[in-house]
């Protein structure tokens, strides 16, 4: 509840009062402590936290896992996000799609645009199905990079599923196909999002129709 509310101090205190009532704080209590302290910028607590924690024989859980490899993306390390999920397969617990969409878009935004795509291919090999996070991800940031071609194959085999990225990653989707003349990858997307249940709205709708007519005007 202190976590909530922003009080972390009062919320330290609350643990620290448990330690000395002989009741050994949890996980789940290490891991809501170290979530906050690191969504406040404290990375000196929560640093101290994971520490504490293993020193004092707490086994973190894949939320724990997360929520530092979090951290380590929010701060620019995605390369020690990797490491990271490396040493959950060590202590035996397998990583999820919050795992490698934490990671994949960490490389992404360290501009490490090759090894994004290789963690994201590796998913299937490891046991672990991408997610509609996941490909919402790929294709947002792969757009950036006006990679088009594979932005429409990642689209088309997730709206083949009836999963849909963001609106407003499929209108940069539509535009830059439209911008590297790939008319006809432009009108297979729109027959999908077309398709869609529950469909889009008649002003969404209207902005995906426009940019396909402005191709065609020569607009």
């Amino acid at each position: 509840m202190f976590c909530d509310m922003g009080d972390l101090r009062a919320a330290y205190r609350v643990m620290q009062g448990m330690e000395r009532a002989g009741v050994r704080p949890d996980v789940i209590t290490y891991t809501t402590l170290m979530a906050a302290f690191y969504k406040c910028g404290r990375r000196e607590v929560g640093d101290g936290l994971w520490n504490l924690m293993r020193l004092r024989g707490c086994v973190p859980t894949l939320a724990t896992y997360n929520v530092r490899i979090q951290f380590l993306v929010n701060r620019g390390r995605g390369w020690q996000a990797n490491e990271m999920a490396r040493k959950m397969y060590v202590a035996g617990i397998k990583p999820d799609e919050i795992t490698y969409n934490l990671i994949i878009k960490g490389f992404f935004m360290m501009g490490e645009h090759e090894m994004a795509k290789t963690v994201f291919g590796a998913m299937h090999g490891r046991g672990c199905k991408p997610n509609n996070k996941v490909y919402q991800t790929m294709v947002h940031y792969i757009c950036e990079r006006r990679d088009f071609d594979l932005a429409f194959r990642l689209c088309k085999d997730i709206m083949e599923k009836n999963w849909f990225p963001s609106v407003d990653t499929i209108n940069q989707l539509l535009k830059g196909l439209m911008a590297i003349s790939k008319d006809r990858n432009g009108k297979e997307i729109m027959k999908l999002v077309t398709g869609r249940k529950p469909s889009y709205s008649d002003g969404e709708m209207k902005v995906f129709k426009d940019i396909l007519s402005h191709r065609k005007t020569g607009r």
